[in-house]
């Protein structure tokens, strides 16, 4: 199929992804052109035909660390373009390549690494999430406590200057002393400041979202949660709330699950579902380099992983997961089916809310007219039949 070519996904069930129409989807030179009424497909337009299928946006995930082998955090661009090139065959168009707490250097040369990688990948590489290594050391999991410090400007402001924008999202943890000015210094920079591997208090959170803290990595996954302290003065405790319920509270915040079946129980998606919306609460997949891969042993983050029954843990500390090995297709499934979500929701989740919160939505995750025809069919199981990149036919299993 030429790239640039109309086509007509016809007589499908779209799912745009808020709402759900049974209409024929047009793609015109890359973007979407418009939705027709079914069966409307002209002499010349390459018809899909679509009946029975749901065809909705590519799916946009803003955390993710690697892929089938390939570590987001490299000085190499093929090894990001390899990373990025198996979530695109999964259906995921957009991607923020994530890097984790590792030294300062190591995190440049990555980024720019992945800037190189850019503009020959065929995904669509948003940037580049920092998560770490301004965390709690007690609530670092899978992190390795060598590289976990306190914020230092001399570090970060060079980074930002060099990459700020580039960089989508810093993880951070706001309690930390000096956290409040790099928050400050990438609410500036128009980067995402995000509370995560943390065990602030309602007051430091609260301090944290006026200096423009706006997001929250991986809800519940180590992050402080009801805290018994005295609430007045006297030996008597009482409860107070944590970074959960402090995000979970406030529409300031954005937020997102891992929804693989491992991190999460269902009912605790379903309870951040009815407290945050499908709008302020997306799906990532937090995969790191084992995902697409066997079972096995894998290095991440300068530690041993191993990887069995749809699981990765860390060797040493086996109560820690390592990450996920789902990618965001397994997500999307397990938010409908096992949690119960509806399949606009679920779809919002993981395609139009991600791209909101890192500020692309005017070109990604849904199917309004001029955005970037990044569309994927699935059977009424949820399996992923074909994948388009702005208009181009990149992935197909049937």
């Amino acid at each position: 199929m030429p790239e640039h070519h109309t086509i007509v996904f016809a007589e499908a069930t779209l799912v745009t992804p808020t709402r759900r129409v049974q209409a024929d989807l047009v793609v015109e030179d890359g973007r979407i052109a418009g939705i027709r009424r079914s069966g409307s497909a002209r002499a010349g337009e390459h018809v899909v035909e679509c009946r029975g299928l749901f065809v909705g946006p590519g799916l946009v995930d803003i955390h993710v660390h690697g892929g089938q082998g390939h570590d987001f955090v490299t000085a190499d661009p093929q090894e990001i373009i390899a990373g990025c090139e198996y979530h695109l065959s999964q259906g995921t168009t957009s991607i923020a390549p994530s890097g984790l707490s590792v030294p300062i250097d190591e995190m440049r040369t990555s980024i720019a690494a992945t800037r190189a990688a850019a503009p020959d990948c065929r995904a669509e590489i948003l940037g580049y999430h920092v998560e770490g290594m301004y965390l709690d050391q007690e609530y670092r999991g899978g992190h390795l406590a060598e590289y976990v410090r306190n914020p230092d400007p001399g570090e970060y402001l060079p980074l930002i200057t060099d990459h700020g924008d580039f960089i989508t999202e810093w993880t951070l943890a706001p309690e930390l002393p000096g956290a409040l000015d790099l928050i400050r210094a990438l609410r500036a920079a128009g980067i995402v400041a995000s509370v995560g591997h943390s065990q602030a208090t309602h007051e430091q959170m609260l301090a944290a979202i006026d200096a423009g803290l706006s997001h929250a990595t991986h809800l519940y996954c180590v992050m402080g949660s009801l805290r018994f302290e005295a609430l007045r003065a006297s030996t008597g405790r009482g409860y107070a709330p944590g970074v959960v319920e402090t995000v979970l509270m406030s529409q300031a915040v954005t937020t997102e699950v891992i929804c693989d079946g491992f991190h999460l129980h269902p009912a605790l998606i379903r309870f951040a579902l009815m407290c945050k919306g499908p709008h302020r609460l997306a799906l990532v997949s937090d995969a790191m380099k084992g995902v697409g891969l066997p079972a096995g042993e894998y290095f991440i983050g300068g530690q041993e992983c191993l990887v069995q029954g749809g699981i990765a843990i860390i060797r040493d500390r086996p109560e820690v997961i390592a990450s996920s090995v789902t990618p965001m297709i397994g997500m999307l499934r397990f938010t409908h089916e096992t949690v119960g979500a509806r399949l606009e929701d679920a779809w919002t989740m993981g395609s139009l809310t991600p791209a909101r919160i890192i500020g692309v939505d005017d070109r990604k995750g849904s199917l309004d007219e001029g955005k970037d025809a990044d569309v994927i069919l699935l059977d009424r199981d949820l399996n992923l039949l074909e994948v388009y990149a702005k208009g181009r036919r990149v992935a197909m299993y049937r």
